[in-house]
């Protein structure tokens, strides 16, 4: 969990941005840094926290772009005063997808590992090849038919986690739903070939093109989870306000 600052620079080395990100999330969420307050430098936090400008710069920058902080040139940078207003999107959930065409809904988790990120999943939780992550794979039934195949990754580091046997009757969308002030904060559509335990669960074969959704879900401008789910051939996805 993040935590406010420490007591002074001298106690304190943060060597990568999401580190100094975390640093000055703290800062903001403790009241230190109210809104509308105007935050030291990049250079002064540099030299506060033992880091390169350079880090300090691509934290802010994060922060900026999730609305949390307002840069502006010569005048400095400063926590919003008001709630961002750029776009999220709902937390879905398959039981819902699946509950609203009629049909019975069906959930197994089929596998839960710690485990090092995909080349995907480091980008998408922007942590470091050697981190340790959550791998929950799982599949979904409607009517006891194959709707949905799940692979959704879990950064422990980002937030409080269940024992991971909840996640044998909970899908790990639905506990993030239910429990945490999240939000999905990207949202992309693509069409893959099926493969191994993918193909398997989905009923088609190997190489059959499935429509492919990848989710990456943030609390407080940071990314705690990266789902990519599977459906089969002839899955239709409505959007609607």
């Amino acid at each position: 969990m993040m935590k406010p600052a420490g007591p002074g620079p001298a106690h304190r080395r943060l060597n990568t941005w999401q580190s100094v990100r975390a640093d000055v999330l703290g800062r903001i969420r403790s009241g230190e840094w109210p809104p509308g307050a105007l935050i030291p430098t990049e250079q002064a936090l540099s030299v506060q926290m033992g880091c390169a400008r350079a880090t300090v710069n691509r934290a802010l920058r994060e922060l900026a772009d999730s609305g949390i902080i307002q840069r502006r040139r010569k005048v400095g940078t400063r926590v919003s005063a008001t709630p961002s207003r750029r776009a999220t999107l709902s937390l879905p959930v398959i039981r819902d997808e699946i509950e609203t065409l009629g049909a019975a809904y069906g959930y197994q988790m089929t596998e839960c590992v710690t485990s090092k990120p995909s080349p995907q999943a480091m980008r998408a939780l922007q942590v470091d090849a050697d981190h340790d992550l959550i791998l929950v794979k799982s599949r979904f039934t409607a009517d006891d038919r194959p709707h949905c195949c799940e692979a959704i990754w879990l950064n422990p580091a980002a937030m409080e986690m269940p024992d991971t046997a909840v996640f044998s009757a909970e899908p790990p969308q639905e506990w993030l739903a239910r429990v945490l002030p999240v939000s999905q904060t990207r949202f992309t559509i693509l069409a893959e070939a099926a493969s191994g335990s993918c193909a398997c669960n989905l009923g088609v074969d190997p190489g059959t093109p499935v429509m492919a959704i990848e989710r990456v879900n943030t609390l407080d401008a940071m990314p705690v989870s990266y789902a990519r789910q599977f459906y089969p051939p002839g899955h239709r996805l409505v959007m609607e306000e």
